[in-house]
């Protein structure tokens, strides 16, 4: 018996012990988890404000660069920034993320002349976030420089010639100094340039077109010393030239214009000893097609034409007297009257390019001499950019988009001219 208690009283200790420890895990347990559930939350990082673009500004850069005060995270974390920017006043449009600093400089820029709203979102490495206010501001105007890039180009004085952008470069096609000529100049920067040929394999000539269109230079009609043509020249480097067709199916003309729509070379209007307003195509600058033989647009020479909205833009000109209407085509076929009268003077010889999504109007001939700049992103409301540009009026000039820039190139403004102009 008493061999028996002594057991039973082991036992019984045994299962105490075990019961302590088990009730001892059970309290450390307890006290573990009630330490987590008061643990603090992570915080969101601090209110934080911005810095610049000002709030309000106006004629701010069209690449400007944003600043915001550093959030504080409560927690200690890593902090990264998101910027938000668009034309609501409660922006949303992601411009960038994780930004590790408090900066940021746009690297595409903005549209001239329009406001924008712009605020920052601070986020923790916990995924917690704060937003800064929000500023606005309106971006400049078209920016031009009071002094050319160069007033005296390699090239010679000229007018009535041809520019294009190709290879990187800009061109200058032919022309008219003294005499008709037929030499081919390009530029990486506006300021130094280099004839590529003196002598290239088509005539010389002024008043002909030339486009981009087959990874080519294109010359196609103009005027040779009096005759005009029909021809149409390709080139895949400036130097050596292919007659493509030395007599296409439209008449022998100058002062026509042209541009590439819809894989086509298009040829518009133009002057053939009578004022023209066919209009003709061709997918290769060997067969083409006549889209319509008389645009409703009147008889004209002198015009321009672009390429803007998937259609071709027909704008001013000469037909007997001088025009400020503005015409536009999906097809070539199909015209539409959308300004009969822009506010802009009538004129001719004047240069149109697409940039800023808008299409601009650049000086002329009303009657005088012009230096004035208009712009539209419709072609029926047009704002008046400068009514005097720093460069001198003038008319039958050449113009190219570069480098997000519109240049202008020589003409006339009572002397030849070979200076080059830039303007953003």
């Amino acid at each position: 018996m008493t061999i028996f208690r002594k057991q039973l009283t082991i036992e019984i200790m045994k299962n105490q012990g075990k019961l302590i420890v088990f009730i001892l895990s059970i309290f450390t347990l307890f006290n573990c988890s009630k330490d987590e559930n008061n643990a603090a939350p992570n915080q969101a990082p601090e209110a934080f404000t911005l810095i610049a673009v000002t709030d309000g500004a106006i004629g701010v850069d069209v690449k400007p660069t944003f600043s915001w005060n550093a959030a504080v995270d409560p927690d200690g974390d890593t902090i990264t920034y998101e910027l938000l920017m668009d034309a609501n006043s409660n922006p949303t449009t992601s411009i960038a993320n994780n930004i590790s600093g408090t900066s940021f400089t746009l690297q595409d820029r903005l549209p001239l002349t329009v406001s924008r709203f712009w605020k920052v979102m601070a986020t923790d490495n916990a995924g917690n976030t704060s937003m800064s206010n929000t500023f606005s501001f309106t971006t400049r105007n078209l920016s031009i420089p009071t002094t050319p890039v160069t007033a005296n180009a390699a090239f010679s004085e000229r007018l009535a010639h041809a520019s294009i952008v190709f290879d990187g470069k800009m061109w200058v096609i032919g022309g008219i100094d003294n005499s008709a000529l037929n030499d081919v100049w390009n530029s990486p920067d506006g300021e130094n340039w280099t004839e590529v040929t003196s002598n290239a394999g088509f005539s010389e000539r002024s008043s002909h077109t030339s486009v981009v269109f087959d990874n080519k230079i294109w010359v196609i009609g103009g005027l040779d010393e009096g005759i005009r043509k029909n021809d149409v020249w390709s080139s895949p480097d400036g130097i050596t030239w292919t007659a493509v067709t030395a007599s296409a199916p439209f008449s022998a003309r100058y002062s026509h214009t042209s541009v590439v729509l819809d894989n086509k070379i298009w040829v518009i209007a133009g002057e053939d000893g009578i004022r023209k307003n066919d209009v003709w195509s061709s997918p290769d600058g060997i067969t083409w097609t006549e889209a319509t033989a008389s645009a409703p647009f009147s008889a004209r020479a002198a015009h321009t034409s672009v390429v803007f909205d998937n259609k071709i833009w027909v704008i001013a000109g000469y037909d007997d007297i001088r025009k400020n209407d503005v015409w536009n085509s999906p097809d070539g076929v199909t015209w539409t009257a959308v300004n009969a009268s822009a506010p802009f003077s009538a004129r001719y010889s004047h240069t149109s390019v697409v940039f800023d999504n808008k299409i601009w109007v650049i000086a002329g001939l009303d009657g005088n001499y012009k230096n004035d700049v208009w712009s539209s992103p419709d072609g029926i409301t047009w704002t008046e950019a400068t009514a005097s540009a720093p460069f001198s009026e003038r008319y039958s000039h050449s113009f190219v988009v570069f480098d997000n820039k519109i240049w202008v190139i020589a003409g006339y403004d009572g002397f030849l001219k070979n200076d080059v102009w830039s303007m953003d």
